[in-house]
């Protein structure tokens, strides 16, 4: 239940000479695109000539699946009951077991599709959204049962996602150089669709995004020198004004994707076999060593799982959230913070996240929205350090209904004494 994580609050001064991912052997030689994480042990990986592989084992053994293609794969995304969507050069692969089966469509032929969000809720059915390298979006939901598609610019379509915030409307976002977008879906969607001109500098170019958070990024190139790290953040969904930051690394490197990691932690892989991180939204990047130089196309995380893969069917996996072990100093926590729930809506569990700056008494306790308490979490004695607790609502109670609730943190130590709340959204 709880996990002492030795968050990255610290000095990255990386001594050691080993990797801090592990190499697995991917049984293939393919280009390997992009990977979605299903649970803590079981991922999926889609790549060229229609490669779907699957690991029920972190990595160690990987299975290949027939995609029911030999066309190029994009991209893939689950949702959290399963549905999958594979995207690739005039295809769409489905899947509704978690990976096992797939069967393709090849109805757009002539569009390429590089980005793909895959949605389901009680209440709208399996939503499904796409983006193409000619500016063309794709969305799909039960309410109007066909596959519908709008021209919005002639940008590549670097990342999409699609939510519910709890609201019976789904929010679905895209992004390109130019501009972002957020519409509501499935109330007719190609009316709907409202766009934010976010003009970047001449110099600057985005090449990806990861949009399904609680804090949403984007990432590419630019500054003054047109090679610095560009790092774009918003704070909701909704919101349309995004914050750029840049900063410059010791080496020439395009980012090709972006993962988030408890919402405070960035990873960016690339060219070369690099990966970078940032503790601090983008402003400073730190290469971790991976002891691959193929070119990484896509990285992801759950909890403190993760896995980047690349070309020439490089797959690389971590369990300690890219190599703590290679971190010389952990540096203290300077306050205490209590942090947003990951994922938030979520079902049926959601992570809570904390840090204490000293040995203290600490209580995480969940309040409904009344201000009832519903259980308590967290009720000892900790050291100073970096936590996460997950919350089951049905493993605590089967009863406990959708809506929103209240988690609250209470420290009492020698330096200091808080009260911190946040609100979260259960859908059952």
């Amino acid at each position: 239940m709880k996990n002492l994580i030795p968050l990255l609050l610290i000095v990255l001064s990386i001594t050691s000479a080993y990797p801090q991912w592990q190499l697995k052997n991917s049984g293939t030689t393919e280009n390997l695109n992009d990977v979605a994480i299903l649970n803590q042990t079981a991922a999926i990986v889609v790549g060229d000539n229609g490669t779907i592989l699957k690991t029920s084992n972190n990595g160690n053994e990987w299975n290949p699946i027939n995609s029911g293609t030999i066309n190029k794969l994009n991209a893939v995304s689950f949702s959290m009951m399963g549905e999958g969507v594979a995207v690739g050069d005039g295809v769409i692969c489905l899947s509704t077991d978690q990976g096992e089966n797939w069967t393709a469509t090849y109805i757009y032929i002539n569009k390429n599709a590089i980005s793909v969000s895959s949605f389901y809720s009680e209440f709208w059915g399996w939503n499904i959204l796409i983006g193409c390298d000619d500016g063309t979006i794709l969305y799909y939901g039960v309410t109007y049962n066909a596959w519908q598609d709008t021209v919005l610019t002639n940008e590549p379509i670097i990342a999409t996602a699609i939510t519910d915030l709890g609201l019976h409307v789904s929010p679905t976002s895209f992004a390109t150089n130019l501009f972002t977008a957020n519409t509501f879906l499935p109330i007719n969607p190609a009316s709907t669709w409202k766009l934010y001109n976010n003009q970047l500098n001449p110099e600057d170019s985005l090449t990806c995004g990861e949009l399904n958070n609680n804090y949403q990024y984007l990432v590419g190139i630019g500054g003054s020198s047109g090679s610095e790290i560009l790092t774009l953040k918003k704070y909701f969904w909704l919101d349309t004004l995004w914050t750029p930051k840049y900063s410059s690394i010791s080496s020439i490197f395009i980012p090709n994707d972006i993962a988030i990691y408890y919402d405070f932690n960035l990873f960016i892989c690339g060219n070369d076999g690099k990966i970078f991180t940032s503790i601090d939204d983008g402003s400073n990047w730190i290469e971790q060593i991976t002891g691959v130089n193929y070119k990484l196309n896509a990285i992801r995380f759950k909890d403190t799982t993760g896995f980047a893969v690349g070309d020439s069917g490089t797959i690389l996996f971590t369990s300690n959230g890219g190599g703590i072990n290679s971190v010389d100093e952990i540096i203290q926590p300077i306050e205490n913070v209590l942090y947003q729930n990951y994922p938030n809506p979520f079902n049926p569990s959601t992570n809570i996240q904390y840090q204490i700056n000293s040995n203290s008494f600490v209580q995480l306790k969940i309040f409904d929205f009344l201000g009832n308490e519903i259980t308590t979490l967290v009720n000892e004695e900790q050291p100073a350090g970096s936590y996460y607790v997950e919350f089951n609502p049905p493993m605590i109670n089967s009863k406990i209904s959708s809506g929103i609730y209240f988690y609250q943190l209470s420290t009492t130590g020698k330096e200091s004494k808080s009260v911190q709340n946040k609100k979260l959204i259960y859908l059952k």
